[in-house]
């Protein structure tokens, strides 16, 4: 039975949504970006990068608690994990509006991204755990679609409330305390069965999991770049304020919302390809980016971008468990996540770091060094891809 007193159906539409709406939150860390010139202004003292790690410092301790976030819920019950991971991120999600001092600001994010770690891989163990086959493969694909709706909602209400100030930005995580009252109420506790915990227990990391925890991450890096970077550059290129850069990141929410309902089509389409039309968007998009000079070229280039992650990454993790042992299903889903937040987390230092290289113009060409780098990689993704399909035609 739901706490609020329905019986619980993992089928009627409004349960359906309330665990679905657990991935309304969890990549929401990167939406307080609109806020990022302002802070940069109000802290001039400090570095830059220091300042733009507000947006990402919270994927560290988030991939850390990872590790440990399904053993804490076999332990003690998802239902409870995800419950107080909410609250952790809802309330030090707020804490920097009534904050002023930058190290507090980080140490608020630290928590955050701790609240992260114990909800995020969760997310896919609800759907696991109540639902199977085809209804499992589509709660998986509108889960994905539902990130990046979290994002557009908490970014919308940064956008407007940065008008006030940039601490009164932080007010938008107050959206994240709604998601816990309605998941709180309706979403029965679960405990795994002991045999299933043996099971799990015996998961042992191999190549395919690290290898593609290493890809997601590096998919995961062009994500960073529209939500942290975007203001800089409408800044830079004096097309408007942090207000405008949130609409413009709302483009990329929007069109990775779109492609994470139509991924299905796409794949059934595509099948293994969809892996190089994802990256092939990545390239496009960051290269666009890189030279944008107007809010056309700007928006039309984080929507490509947009479409990249839920076609690439979706892939790799609807297909992981294909190439592994069914136990290790949930070390995979965890280790991926770890890979995906370690890009976010390091993405401006990494940005940074490729300007110093770049041959490339434009107000941050780092980004421009990152689509090229991820062209090689779908180089070689397509000859290994290839190579594989010309084998299997040989072997028949």
């Amino acid at each position: 039975m739901s706490q609020s007193g329905q019986k619980w159906d993992p089928k009627a539409a409004s349960h359906r949504f309330w665990i679905l709406a657990v991935s309304l939150v969890i990549t929401s860390g990167m939406a307080i970006s609109p806020a990022l010139p302002a802070m940069q202004k109000a802290f001039a003292g400090y570095p830059s990068t220091l300042v733009n790690m507000v947006a990402t410092i919270q994927q560290v301790p988030a991939f850390i608690v990872l590790i440990f976030s399904s053993k804490l819920a076999a332990r003690y019950g998802i239902k409870k994990i995800v419950s107080i991971g909410m609250l952790l991120m809802g309330f030090s999600g707020i804490a920097p509006a009534i904050l002023s001092n930058i190290w507090l600001v980080l140490l608020c994010r630290i928590i955050f991204g701790i609240g992260i770690g114990m909800t995020n891989s969760l997310a896919f163990t609800l759907i696991n755990m109540y639902y199977e086959g085809d209804d499992q493969a589509q709660m998986l694909g509108e889960r994905s679609a539902f990130e990046p709706v979290g994002i557009c909602i908490i970014n919308l209400l940064a956008g407007f409330l940065v008008n006030i100030s940039w601490q009164a930005s932080f007010l938008a995580y107050g959206f994240i305390l709604l998601v816990f009252l309605g998941f709180y109420k309706v979403v029965p506790e679960y405990h795994m069965p002991k045999k299933e915990q043996k099971k799990a227990g015996k998961a042992k990391l191999s190549w395919p999991i690290i290898w593609s925890a290493v890809f997601c991450g590096s998919l995961t890096i062009g994500m960073a770049i529209v939500n942290v970077l975007t203001p800089s550059v409408v800044v830079a290129n004096h097309m408007g304020n942090g207000t405008t850069a949130s609409f413009i990141i709302t483009a990329y929410t929007l069109a990775s919302m779109l492609m994470g309902f139509l991924f299905g089509s796409f794949f059934k389409a595509l099948r293994r390809y969809v892996l190089l039309a994802g990256l092939a968007c990545m390239v496009v998009g960051t290269l666009m980016m890189n030279y944008a000079t107007n809010i056309g070229i700007l928006v039309v280039a984080v929507a490509i971008i947009g479409f990249a992650y839920p076609l690439a990454g979706t892939y790799v993790f609807n297909t992981i468990d294909n190439r592994i042992p069914k136990e290790a299903d949930g070390l995979a889903n965890s280790i991926l996540l770890i890979g995906c937040n370690v890009g976010t987390a390091f993405a401006p230092a990494i940005v940074s770091f490729l300007g110093f290289f770049s041959p490339m113009g434009g107000v941050n060409p780092g980004i421009g060094l990152y689509g090229v780098l991820v062209l090689i990689m779908a180089i070689i993704i397509a000859i290994a891809l290839v190579g594989t399909g010309v084998k299997r035609k040989v072997t028949r």
